[in-house]
């Protein structure tokens, strides 16, 4: 009876996994075909390096510090 239990556990842990793969592929690439319309659009794509940059800068600056590289 355990194993019947443990089997099906496994089974819906599985497809919980799978679930979450195929949603995370598919906001990827709906993320991706917004990201391009964005970036064909003029003047646009500063504003993206730019946030990008300062994004960049305070996830080095996180992980440098501890706060989010864990000590």
């Amino acid at each position: 009876m355990a194993r019947l239990l443990l089997l099906i556990c496994l089974v819906v842990a599985l497809l919980a996994l799978a679930g979450a793969a195929i949603s995370a592929l598919s906001r990827a690439a709906q993320d991706s075909r917004s990201l391009a319309r964005d970036l064909a659009a003029p003047g646009k794509g500063i504003t993206m390096q730019r946030i990008s940059y300062a994004a960049l800068i305070l996830l080095m600056l996180g992980v440098t510090s501890g706060l989010l590289g864990g000590l």
